[in-house]
């Protein structure tokens, strides 16, 4: 037990000095992160919409196309 615990915070060291490492190569892990639950979120919203639009009682499937184009070219933006 005591190698796991030792292999574990050994990991943690590693982790440490990669994320320091990407730092000061001017890569930020926290905004990466950030910036892709941004744009899962926005996605998602995107999805919502499209969703709305087809259920309502005449939907306007153009406006449902338009956005399912904006959803596909922000995800290849990203």
């Amino acid at each position: 037990m005591a190698n796991v615990n030792a292999a574990i915070a050994r990991l943690k060291d590693i982790r440490v000095e990669l994320d320091e490492s990407l730092r000061l190569l001017g890569v930020d892990p926290e905004e990466a992160d950030y910036q892709q639950v941004r744009t899962v979120e926005r996605v998602l919203l995107h999805l919502q919409d499209i969703q709305a639009t087809l259920y309502q009682e005449s939907p306007n499937v153009d406006y449902a196309k338009a956005l399912l184009q904006e959803t596909m070219s922000f995800c290849k933006k990203t």
